[in-house]
Order: structure tokens, then sequence, then C-alpha cells
């Protein structure tokens, strides 16, 4: 008699079978990939001093939503701790004033900030499916310099809390980063605007200036220009920038868009 046997129950013959993860810090099984992969050793600690014990070890990352961590491909051999069960997703509102756990998704920010800067970078920064992963402090922790989020708390004048009971603006914390971000506290009011510049409409935009007015005046945010977003709080900050150069657009055309930009969120905003 003629034994059919499809395909993947060949496979499935074949390939070795081993557990994916073991022990309380879960190991992560190398075998059959045809490359190392990033992420080799996962933590799920109980308490901030159990997270933060494992920071202090080499090699050994936070992981908040993982859209960051797990998209870069230039990093291996890296340790997650992962951040989740550390009751950090809460948010609290009193007012225009927001206080965002570390962990709060962005799709939450949506919900929480509807018809403000923040839910509306919030929606741009990431497509739906990554808003329900990525995650405000993450978001913060990893400073990228097209990251129309960062750039909105930044306007807004946000600041992070840090796990040993610290404050910092978020522009100040970017430029030199320190502890575990445990939350971000944000004033969700005052009129803003966003002009961008991208290839397509959907595009991360090449340049982008985000501007909010306060009490203080109006404050403006680009993104595109360096490795983090910049702060400026006036076009002549804007006309001494010296932008990045990359495949996208050269220095020069950033300086031009940024200037260019600048002026049309100015003109909006007084």
């Amino acid at each position: 008699m003629l034994a059919l046997t499809s395909p993947r129950q060949l496979l499935r013959r074949r390939m070795p079978q081993k557990p994916c993860f073991t022990g309380r810090a879960f190991n992560l099984v190398s075998a059959n990939f045809i490359s190392v992969p990033l992420i080799v050793e996962y933590h799920r600690p109980e308490s901030l001093a159990e997270a933060v014990e494992l920071l202090q070890q080499p090699d050994h990352v936070a992981l908040a939503g993982g859209t960051v961590v797990n998209a870069d491909r230039n990093r291996s051999q890296l340790v997650a701790v992962d951040l989740q069960s550390l009751g950090l997703d809460v948010v609290s509102r009193e007012a225009s004033r927001v206080q965002f756990g570390a962990m709060c998704r962005l799709s939450e920010v949506e919900k929480q900030c509807s018809g403000d800067l923040l839910a509306e970078a919030a929606r741009r920064e990431l497509p739906s499916t990554l808003r329900t992963v990525g995650t405000v402090g993450g978001t913060v922790a990893a400073g990228g310099g097209e990251s129309l989020m960062l750039a909105a708390l930044m306007a807004s004048g946000a600041s992070v809390r840090t796990v040993n009971g610290g404050e910092v603006s978020v522009e100040r914390y970017v430029s030199a980063p320190s502890e575990l971000i445990v939350g971000v506290d944000v004033n969700a009011e005052g009129a803003w605007t966003i002009e961008h510049t991208g290839r397509t409409p959907m595009d991360t935009p090449i340049v982008a200036v985000v501007g909010r007015r306060s009490e203080d005046g109006i404050t403006l945010a680009l993104t595109g220009v360096g490795t983090q977003p910049v702060v400026a709080r006036s076009l002549d900050d804007i006309k001494q920038l010296i932008p990045i150069d990359d495949f996208r657009g050269s220095s020069e055309y950033r300086h031009h868009l940024s200037v260019t930009l600048g002026e049309r969120v100015l003109g909006d905003l007084s």
C-alpha cells in the first residue's frame, strides 16, 4: 500500500523538536536558524528592583513594546528584560495634565488625548497594529530622530519620571539617557499643528515640524534633522541648524524644508 505523506509531515520528521523556552529565564534556541537570533535570553521581572538589577548586567536591554529592539538587526546576543509585569501601564489625568505609565501603549494615548497633538502624533507614529504594542516610555528611550510622538512630547514640554524618583524633561533625557523610565508627564492642552514633507503622504516624513502654543510661548520640535528630534523656539533657531545628510535628502534640502515648514507652523500658531 502506498502511504501518502505531506511535505509538512516530512519536515516535522526531519527537524529536531526542541523546546523554545526553558526555565524561568527563557533561553531562545538557536537551532534551525540560519543566523544567530537577536534576543538569546528573556526575563520578565515581577518588581522594579529586580528589573533594575537585571538591566545593570552587560547586554541586558529593557523590552517595552519591542518595536525598536526587535527591528534592530545590527545587534545580536541581547538579553531582554520585559517590563510588562511591573504595573507601568496606568494612565491618570487631572484636567489637562496627563501622567502616562512608561508601558502605556500608543493606542491608549490616542484614546486618552483625543483631538490633541499627542493623539495625532501617536496615530502617525506607527501602523494601527503596532500602536497596540509600542509604548510611551519605549518611544522616549529609543530617542528616534524621525519620531513624531517624541517630537510632540518635546513640543509639549513633557517630563520623564525615572525609577529612583528623579524627574527631567524629555528633551534633556533624550540627549543624555540615564535611569529606567517609569512614567512620562505632559500637559495636553494648547493650540498645535504639524507640518511635514515626505516622499508620499503615508511615508515617514523627511522633515516634520511639530508646534505647540502654551503660556510660555510657542515651542517647536523638528524631526529628520538629527539623531534625535531638535527643539526650537524661533525661526532663527531653525536657521542655525545643520541637518543630517542621507539618501532621502541632503543637509541643504533638509535645512530648506525645516525653515519653510517652521515658518508655516509659526504662522499658524501666532
